[in-house]
């Protein structure tokens, strides 16, 4: 064997070697791309699945919002009514109290209550409206705050007990009462 077939039976064997570790890398490569590709369907199929809660629980914290922010406008809506309805109570006990025919007994069963509470008698200091000023006879009169549409604020007359006699406040004592009362009806 000469040089020539030895440098080309060492060509041969080079080349089959070569084909061999291709072929063996081109298998590698395949199977390193197909577990590539496996392991990238398990993180997209992870990640849709982990989209898909987050998105779940987004809409169902949403949900829970809106439920709350509707429950919420409603209260409001039912408070807003029920106080309409208080205030339009109100003018029409104040209108209905203040009328000329019965307002003079009124107010003089306010202004002996208060005197018997306080225990002053006819010593008592009497806050009315100047337009009642005939209507307690016999009391130290005082003007009436104006925030007071009518009644009697009754005072000790050394200054220290007070008893309010307004219509004001015989108004704001009922007013739960009232309140509780307007929401059943209209609910």
């Amino acid at each position: 064997m000469g040089f020539d077939e030895l440098v080309r039976e060492l060509e041969k064997g080079a080349e089959a070697e070569s084909r061999k570790i291709l072929h063996a890398s081109e298998k590698n490569a395949g199977k390193t791309v197909e577990g590539a590709k496996e392991k990238a369907d398990g993180i997209l199929k992870a990640a849709r699945k982990e989209a898909a809660e987050f998105a779940k629980q987004e809409a169902s914290e949403k949900e829970t919002s809106a439920k709350l922010d509707a429950k919420k406008m409603l209260d409001e809506a039912r408070d807003e009514a029920v106080e309409a309805c208080i205030l339009q109570v109100w003018q029409k006990f104040r209108s209905d109290a203040l009328k000329k025919s019965s307002y003079p007994a009124l107010l003089g069963k306010l202004v002996e209550e208060g005197a018997r509470e306080i225990g002053a008698g006819q010593g008592a200091a009497v806050y009315v409206r100047d337009e009642d000023r005939g209507l307690a006879p016999g009391y130290a009169l005082k003007k009436l705050p104006a925030e007071y549409s009518g009644g009697a604020i009754v005072e000790s007359p050394n200054g220290k007990v007070r008893t309010n006699k307004t219509l004001e406040e015989i108004f704001a004592q009922k007013r739960p009462v009232l309140r509780k009362e307007i929401y059943d009806r209209l609910f």
